[in-house]
């Protein structure tokens, strides 16, 4: 991509938008800055390169793996009053958010994500419009006395002269007296799932409950709470949930009524009894195993508990979950739709409810489906009625954790020479995978799970192949390209995914999660790992789709970002 092109054609697109929100001087908070208008440019931390048109945000541009992404918002998206932006738009097809701090009036740093998880990356950029600024290393001092280059800090400089200083070794001594600022530790830290193909969300012993979709938003925070006030800060403890700060304002309003979460609450005064003022685990989640579709409605039940490590970016919780559970409303369509709302979690009802409880009542979108089909969903558009509430212990971990089976495991009850992790319950069966023949003797299994790849943690059955209509709805069983509806789709024989345990004693299934230390904005992507398990529910058709009771896995991405000071009540 050529750097003058690039930016001749966000001016270009600047010019073209209605300037609006735009003013002359820079606003100061506690976080960062509202910024005078203006363009920033700079690098992704992936080598690429982006630029910022400013008064709002109106124009964006970078690469993912060498092809220019543009998007000029009209209207422009808003900075919010602590410097923050985060935007979200399609280029190509592809969703792509782009979050960001303005942390003094000429430097802004932040994130870039895209749906399918091809350049999930961070960036730096400065004040400028004559070219990019030019990458020099910063020094970082190593307990040797030598100096290695951490992230670059940018100086501007003209297209000429546009390049990368080589990383070099050298040997530095610190000057007399040199002091640093202590960096405070947080007071919070807001977390938001990714919705991409990186994440994981296996349900159920039938493999169709297996690489089930998220929806976008499902923002949380919570207290964090430290020995100490500067750094290091060591192993802190969490607690929560407490309110989103930007809840009506780009992020979603998670504390509600738990008998009608379209009543946004502060405490239970607000609530009909016996309803009382609970935080929802994101949007109303679209899901759909083996042809039969459910709507999951996640409350949180009581406080989540848990610590994190702030250099490290390790963590465990424990979080306890209400899912309630409706059969879906049709094929296509599990859970209630918000239709019409063009601007979601921004407070404003301009959508309208289709289907369930408040059908035709007006919404405004919480969060969206990655599967087109399932659309968008609000929790002021929730279920009539539910079949289920189950309870779900949804223990966390940015490690790896491991369920081992053993000779004290539960008997699968439709295969009693195997061992399952999850009890029976009631008359429906369990047992490990739809892959095992169902023998007495384990030793003339047809077939067993084995790892989807090399090391793989994900398990396929390698003779149980189903068709699939891919890659837009793969919800969709299909025996020819003549069953799948969708422009573009193609019935696919895909093999069933499976637990790799196989019902043996020493059996075991791994979620992998992944700690990642913040950077010095407080910005990180660790992923939060579970295994679980899931009851039955009052409805045998979703039982027997999922193959539940049964083990549960997630591995969700996450983007977190620390809190330094929260607003005085």
């Amino acid at each position: 991509m050529r750097r003058s092109l690039r930016i001749t054609g966000m001016l270009a697109m600047a010019l073209a938008v209605a300037h609006c929100g735009g003013n002359d001087v820079h606003v100061t908070t506690d976080r960062g800055v509202v910024p005078s208008p203006g363009t920033f440019t700079g690098f992704l931390s992936d080598g690429g390169e982006i630029a910022i048109d400013v008064g709002s945000i109106e124009a964006i541009s970078f690469e993912c793996h060498g092809e220019e992404i543009a998007r000029a918002f009209n209207p422009p998206e808003r900075i919010e009053l602590d410097g923050t932006f985060n935007v979200k738009f399609k280029d190509g097809g592809r969703s792509f958010r782009v979050r960001g701090t303005f942390i003094d009036n000429d430097h802004v740093n932040g994130t870039v994500d895209d749906g399918d998880d091809e350049c999930d990356t961070s960036y730096n950029a400065v004040r400028g419009v004559d070219g990019f600024p030019t990458r020099t290393p910063t020094p970082a001092i190593t307990p040797t006395g030598k100096v290695t280059t951490t992230e670059p800090t940018e100086t501007p400089t003209s297209e000429e002269t546009v390049g990368e200083t080589p990383t070099s070794e050298a040997t530095v001594t610190p000057g007399p007296g040199a002091t640093e600022t202590p960096r405070p530790c947080p007071v919070a830290v807001e977390v938001v799932g990714n919705a991409g193909a990186k994440k994981v969300l296996d349900t159920g012993w039938t493999g169709f409950g297996h690489d089930a979709t998220v929806v976008s938003d499902g923002k949380l925070t919570f207290n964090v709470a430290c020995s100490g006030t500067t750094r290091p800060c060591g192993t802190c403890d969490v607690s929560g949930p407490i309110p989103n700060l930007n809840a009506d304002h780009g992020d979603i309003n998670a504390h509600r009524c738990s008998n009608d979460p379209s009543k946004k609450c502060t405490d239970d005064s607000a609530c009909t009894a016996p309803g009382t003022c609970v935080y929802f685990f994101g949007a109303p989640l679209p899901l759909s195993a083996g042809g039969v579709t459910s709507c999951v409605v996640n409350q949180i039940n009581g406080p989540v508990s848990g610590t994190a490590n702030i250099e490290s970016g390790a963590f465990t919780t424990s979080i306890k979950l209400t899912s309630k559970v409706a059969l879906g409303l049709e094929p296509t369509k599990p859970c209630p739709q918000c239709l019409g709302d063009k601007t979601a979690n921004d407070g404003k009802q301009d959508g309208t409810c289709s289907g369930g409880a408040r059908d035709g009542q007006p919404c405004d979108v919480n969060g969206t489906s990655p599967i087109t089909a399932f659309g968008t969903t609000s929790l002021d558009c929730v279920p009539k009625s539910y079949v289920s509430n189950l309870a779900i212990d949804l223990d966390g971990t940015s490690a790896v954790t491991t369920m081992t089976l053993s000779n004290s495991s539960p008997t699968c009850s439709a295969m009693p020479s195997k061992k399952c992790f999850c009890p029976a319950a009631g008359s429906q069966p369990t047992q490990p995978n739809p892959c095992l023949d169902d023998t007495s003797t384990p030793s003339v299994d047809e077939s067993l799970c084995v790892p989807k790849s090399g090391g793989s943690n994900k398990g396929i059955c390698p003779a149980l192949n189903d068709g699939q209509c891919l890659p837009k709805e793969p919800f969709r069983g299909c025996l020819g390209d003549g069953d799948c509806p969708v422009a573009g789709d193609k019935c696919q024989q895909v093999p069933r995914p499976c637990f790799l345990d196989n019902g043996l004693v020493g059996g075991s299934v791994t979620a992998i999660g992944k700690a990642d230390p913040p950077d010095k904005n407080g910005l990180s992507n660790p992923t939060f790992a579970a295994l679980f398990c899931v009851p039955p529910v009052a409805a045998s058709a979703i039982n027997a789709a999922a193959g539940i009771p049964g083990l549960g896995r997630i591995e969700l991405p996450l983007a977190s970002k620390e809190i330094l000071e929260l607003p005085t009540p």
